[in-house]
């Protein structure tokens, strides 16, 4: 038998999932708007790109640049929440 097959480890193995990008969030909502809106929330992004649809399709500039911003923000706060859940999740697993 090889001393490698007699070696045991007592410490668990915790696997987390990788945190998410702000950085990509608001890069990719703000060049795609509601569609880039997907990377941060799913389903934050389904709801946004109709809204979007009916935004863009009125031609006004305001509530285009009111729509891409609110598009902005959102994806970086949902990137947030869901990095705080990674990390709360890792932590009551460690103890």
């Amino acid at each position: 038998m090889s001393q490698s097959a007699m070696i045991t480890s007592t410490t668990p193995v915790i696997s987390i999932l990788p945190y998410k990008s702000s950085a990509a969030a608001l890069l990719l909502s703000a060049l795609l708007g509601p569609i880039g809106l997907l990377y941060a929330s799913f389903w934050s992004g389904v709801i946004m790109i109709p809204i979007g649809f009916v935004v863009v399709s009125s031609k006004l500039i305001f509530p285009i640049l009111f729509l891409w911003i609110i598009c902005c923000v959102l994806s970086v706060r949902k990137v947030n929440v869901y990095n705080a859940k990674l990390l709360q999740q890792f932590l009551q697993k460690r103890d």
